[in-house]
């Protein structure tokens, strides 16, 4: 991997000074490119340069750089049209090769270059697996003999807060949310010296780690996991503490905190953890949460299980993790579902539902497009998606409500009745 200064020259007058970052300095300059240099122990010099730029400054820039570093100019527009930004944009890109180490200064950029080199920095990560080492702005100070080097790349930081809050908005998934939090956490203390009394992040790694062991649960459709092990960990992580650290080390998590708790919290048994029939009911609602997030995969897979767990607590079977009792009423709804000679009311879960009819019909649509999606099309004819979404994102839920009402609703209505 190359270590590689990706920089611009504008046509301003450069005047000398001594830009230092920390306690590192480099020698007098007016170009910051020649301090990059030094501070950073630079291989390449990639610099984008408009015609303009160029006569001013090209050769006096080039020519203060240290001999032993590869140096190569790309001429790019001044950027006043739409066509000329993308221009642009495409030529910082291609600039850059794969797997190297960039470091990008914007000191002398001009009108639209910061924001075409946060973007592009972003997408060279993860098109072309760069490694972004810093993001700095020279900060030239007229009045004093130094100047300051600013660290800006925390903004590409905020453009991963970005894309994990849309993902989770979108899909409800927080793994990347959590992955961010616990970063944060390392980063702070391999960057840092904390003093006894300074603060510092404890919680977040923890509450990060927490709301991925959720997210997988739900991503992975483990209910069991999700309501008795990982919300109860969540809940315990999710703290006065945490909030307070968020304030101070995740600020842009700060707006999703909240979100994340109304999201999640719903699907948390309360304290009475044994209850059966509330385990059924969050496991309704996990089934509900995957159709509001359009997933389909998961609602079918999901419903098809839930249905006999609802039966089997209403048949008295409050173990319905047994095998033998999964079975048994497994036979019963096939025998519904496909009536012999005995008649479907003479098995024991029709009288739990109002309609048997619609039990055996919703029983037996459930098995066949779960069946459908397990096998990927591979057989001579297929369902098509728009007949496997129709029936997960509008018939599930009303089918099972109408069927099993005293399992779809809150306890505290049907303790009120």
């Amino acid at each position: 991997m190359t270590k590689t200064l990706l920089t611009t020259i504008g046509t301003g007058n450069y005047s000398e000074t001594i830009y230092h970052l920390a306690d590192q300095k480099a020698a007098k300059t007016c170009y910051v490119a020649q301090a990059f240099c030094q501070i950073f122990a630079i291989e390449k010099v990639i610099i984008l340069v408009t015609a303009e730029a160029r006569q001013k400054h090209w050769e006096s820039l080039k020519s203060c750089l240290p001999p032993t570093v590869q140096v190569q100019d790309h001429s790019i527009p001044s950027g006043e049209t739409e066509e000329a930004i993308w221009s642009i944009f495409e030529t910082l890109v291609d600039s850059i090769a794969p797997q190297d180490e960039i470091i990008f200064d914007i000191t002398h950029a001009f009108r639209s270059i910061p924001v075409l080199v946060l973007l592009g920095a972003a997408l060279l990560r993860k098109a072309k697996n760069v490694e972004i080492q810093g993001l700095y702005y020279g900060l030239y100070r007229s009045e004093a003999s130094q100047s300051p080097i600013v660290d800006l790349t925390p903004a590409l930081r905020l453009l991963d807060w970005l894309t994990a809050t849309d993902k989770f908005i979108s899909t409800g998934s927080a793994v990347e949310l959590g992955n961010l939090l616990r970063t944060v956490n390392r980063d702070f203390y391999r960057s840092q010296r904390p003093g006894k009394h300074d603060p510092r992040p404890v919680n977040l790694q923890n509450f990060g780690r927490a709301i991925e062991d959720v997210s997988r649960s739900i991503e992975l459709i483990r209910p069991i996991s999700l309501t008795q092990e990982d919300l109860p960990k969540l809940i315990h992580e999710s703290t006065d503490e945490l909030s307070q650290e968020v304030g101070i080390f995740a600020k842009p998590f700060g707006l999703m905190l909240e979100q994340v708790r109304q999201s999640y919290m719903p699907l948390a048994l309360s304290d009475d953890s044994t209850n059966k029939t509330e385990q059924i009911y969050k496991q309704f609602l996990l089934l509900r949460w995957y159709v509001d997030k359009q997933f389909t995969v998961h609602a079918l897979l999901m419903a098809r299980e839930w249905v006999v767990s609802a039966l089997c607590l209403l048949d008295g079977r409050e173990d319905y993790l047994k095998r033998e009792h999964r079975e048994a009423i497994e036979n019963q709804l096939n025998s519904i579902r496909f009536p012999r000679n005995n008649p479907a009311l003479n098995h024991p879960v029709a009288a739990h539902v109002e309609n048997v009819k619609t039990l055996a019909d919703f029983w037996g649509r459930l098995g066949d497009y779960r069946n459908d999606i397990a096998h990927v099309q591979m057989n001579e004819s297929p369902l098509n998606s728009q007949t496997l979404e129709k029936f997960a994102l509008k018939e599930l839920l009303p089918t099972l409500q109408s069927l099993f009402p005293s399992l779809t609703r809150p306890l505290s209505l049907e303790e009120d009745d």
